[in-house]
């Protein structure tokens, strides 16, 4: 007895855009040229760098950087100083200069419609792009694909790019649906879908697209700072040990047993902003005048940070200069006295949680602990810089990024 057709086929691999994609949107301002009159041109998105970094997190079997949005509050995006935003400006660009992003300029300037001479966005998209993209998620891999929308090279930037996991064609009615993670919807499945009569692609989260194709993609090796992102939720307390990274700049707060040299240095133990992922990141959180771990702490709250792998405490003194800016020193000692008291600050005065932004100022200086892009490999070991602000500015501001 033959066995009925089946009616429903597809298929989707395990990248999910809950866990693999990044937990803001695409609401980057690119700035390409300026005027001689200061007037600044600006693209917006940088939407195939997201693409290209997350399918590099999920095949190398990575977590991706787990920070939110408010953490760069208003722009909402990490800034360009940050290695984040670094690294989709670098990822965009490769995405550009592949063979099959040529497309974004010839399919702009075609029609839906078959010609004398092409088929035209709707065949290629459904006769050669769709079979090729099936092929790839049957064979267990995802792809990046360039939607298209525009119709003219003016408009070529409303084009856009997204990763495709999973399709499902329904045979009794000729409709396909394509599942993809697109950076403008964080965290959230988008689908695709044609009918078997239609030109265009309609996507879940709004837009209409004339058809998709799939771009050329090499993998990179991610930067993975942690295996261990925490709950944003999750409260801090007396007791935790923590990593710290500069929201700014997404650098790690540091020390190592290497001491400051220059003139009008307190020759205590270097405290830097670290660009990898090791021991030397890790600090304890100890309460003061007696309070007792496991107390969770708030905006208000004081607290000393030891270096774990060496046993110093985080530290400032008035009048003592940093080695590259000349603002207050940050060092690392071993006395746990007043100079080693820091206050929590929390945005919007709330309890301290792993998602949280957050500054430390030193008590006795009224000086936030601060970092910005500068270092020297004489006087920070060719780390970022880190000191003690008497204004307040982006760069006093961190989160949690490890919690144990």
């Amino acid at each position: 007895m033959a066995m009925p057709e089946q009616v429903l086929t597809g298929r989707a691999v395990g990248f999910d855009p809950a866990t693999h994609g990044f937990a803001f949107s695409n609401a980057f301002v690119n700035e390409v040229l300026t005027l001689p009159n200061g007037a600044k041109i600006t693209t917006a998105g940088r939407c195939g760098g997201m693409a290209y970094a997350a399918l590099d997190y999920f095949l190398a079997g990575q977590p991706v950087p787990t920070w939110r949005s408010d953490l760069w509050a208003p722009s909402r995006v990490p800034p360009d100083g940050h290695w984040l935003a670094q690294l989709f400006t670098q990822r965009l660009r490769d995405s550009f200069f592949t063979g099959s992003a040529a497309k974004f300029v010839t399919w702009s300037m075609h029609s839906d419609d078959e010609t004398w001479v092409f088929k035209g966005v709707t065949r290629w998209t459904k006769e050669e792009e769709l079979p090729r993209l099936i092929a790839s998620i049957d064979a267990g891999r995802p792809v990046v694909l360039g939607l298209v929308v525009a119709r003219n090279l003016a408009a070529i930037g409303d084009n856009h790019q997204v990763v495709a996991y999973g399709y499902e064609q329904d045979r009794a009615t000729g409709r396909t649906t394509v599942l993809i993670h697109d950076s403008n919807s964080p965290r959230k499945a988008v689908t695709l879908t044609s009918e078997a009569d239609q030109h265009d692609w309609t996507a879940s989260n709004g837009p209409t697209w004339r058809g998709f194709f799939l771009q050329d993609y090499t993998p990179r090796r991610p930067r993975v700072l942690t295996k261990k992102a925490p709950d944003g939720k999750a409260p801090v307390s007396t007791g935790d040990t923590v990593k710290l990274s500069h929201v700014w700049t997404g650098l790690t707060l540091h020390s190592h047993d290497l001491p400051y040299t220059h003139p009008g240095s307190d020759g205590l133990q270097q405290v830097t902003c670290f660009a990898g992922s090791d021991d030397n990141d890790r600090w304890l959180l100890v309460g003061t005048a007696g309070t007792p771990a496991g107390t969770d702490l708030h905006d208000g709250s004081v607290v000393r940070l030891r270096h774990v792998s060496t046993g110093r405490w985080l530290r400032s003194t008035a009048g003592v200069r940093s080695p590259l800016s000349q603002q207050q020193q940050v060092s690392a000692s071993d006395t746990a006295d007043a100079s080693a008291d820091w206050r929590v600050e929390v945005v919007d005065a709330r309890p301290w949680t792993a998602g949280a932004r957050v500054r430390l100022v030193h008590v006795a200086t009224d000086t936030a602990l601060h970092s910005h892009r500068a270092s020297d490999p004489r006087l920070t070991a060719g780390q970022q810089e880190v000191t003690g602000f008497r204004k307040r500015d982006v760069n006093d501001w961190w989160t949690v990024l490890e919690l144990s």
